[in-house]
């Protein structure tokens, strides 16, 4: 039976581990531009108190300097490359050879937040050219050293600042980097199954609404243990399938499914103008109309009114820090 405590009584606070992000320098305050500016960017200055930072800028490190003639993506015969028309430069070989020494240098890092529309570090936006000097703009995609980024951090959460102004895609990405440090700190320390288990338990609904077929596996997985097998192995092996199973954003059928199950914890207990309300609330994230937090919080305060510990452990209630949730610009 799940675990309760006296009804009403405040739950001990969840210590959120820190994520660790790789992050443009030029999002870390610091006046590296191509134009020698400094981007201030509102919510990416506040996440950065709740994060340990590892600052990038791949055009300096190239020795670009700042301010520096611009840097052009194009496209040479189906693949991008990056030219400096100013000078002449052809910079794509520099920029694979750093980016690859980058990231096979990187160790502990839960995500990646990078400056959109960049030729290095865009995850969307960047301007592709038709030609190496510029002109017809062919497409719009990544900047290369964000493809490469993807390419060996596929697991990882990557996003840019643009696309942190669409409130989903911003919860998202928080909730991705918390469970990812979450997974990072306390499947490092743990010592036993009892401790991955409790993980597991914590990660049930949310691994519900991202991928059931991975909350299955997981379980399998974690059952499998037997005494005298490789325990470390068996968290590695957990952890990478728990990374694998959270890359891709929820759809919000899946959310409500999942909090449709929270819901039935408490359905015999309320009044019906409690589930009607929590439904209409239900109904209108499902329809896009409105943002999950709201229907998130009434769960949780049912949690605590009824000293459900069990419910009140459970990560999606609560997957990053109240003080990051912002309203914002919806689908």
């Amino acid at each position: 039976m799940p675990e309760r405590a006296a009804g009403g009584e405040a739950p001990e606070p969840f210590v959120f581990p820190k994520p660790v992000l790789v992050m443009s320098s030029c999002l870390d305050l610091q006046p590296v531009r191509y134009n020698g500016e400094i981007i201030r960017d509102d919510f990416v200055v506040k996440l950065r108190g709740f994060a340990k930072v590892v600052p990038v800028c791949p055009e300096m490190a190239l020795g670009l300097g700042t301010p520096r003639p611009r840097i052009l993506a194009h496209d040479e015969n189906g693949t991008m490359e990056l030219f400096q028309p100013a000078t002449g430069r052809e910079l794509t070989s520099g920029m694979a050879a750093f980016s690859e020494s980058f990231l096979e240098g990187l160790s502990g890092i839960d995500g990646f937040l990078l400056k959109s529309k960049s030729p290095s570090c865009g995850v969307s936006g960047t301007k592709v050219y038709r030609y190496r000097e510029g002109g017809i703009v062919l497409r719009k995609g990544r900047g290369l050293f964000a493809e490469k980024v993807l390419e060996k951090y596929y697991f990882l959460p990557a996003e840019d600042e643009g696309r942190l102004r669409n409130r989903e895609l911003r919860d998202n990405f928080l909730t991705n980097i918390y469970a990812a440090a979450d997974a990072r700190v306390s499947l490092g320390r743990s010592a036993g199954m009892k401790d991955l288990v409790a993980f597991q338990s914590r990660y049930k609904y949310f691994l519900m609404a991202y991928n059931q077929k991975r909350l299955r596996e997981l379980g399998k997985l974690t059952a499998s243990y037997k005494k005298g097998d490789d325990f470390r192995a068996l968290v590695d092996e957990y952890r990478h399938c728990f990374l694998e199973a959270i890359r891709r954003k929820p759809s919000r059928k899946q959310l409500v499914n999942a909090l449709t199950h929270i819901f039935g914890h408490f359905s015999d207990r309320l009044g019906g103008g409690e589930k009607a309300m929590f439904l209409k609330l239900l109904g209108s994230y499902e329809k896009g109309v409105s943002g999950i937090h709201p229907p998130l919080s009434i769960l949780k305060s049912w949690a605590i009114r009824f000293g459900d510990k069990y419910l009140l452990s459970q990560r999606l209630l609560e997957p990053f820090p109240e003080e990051l949730y912002e309203e914002g610009i919806s689908l």
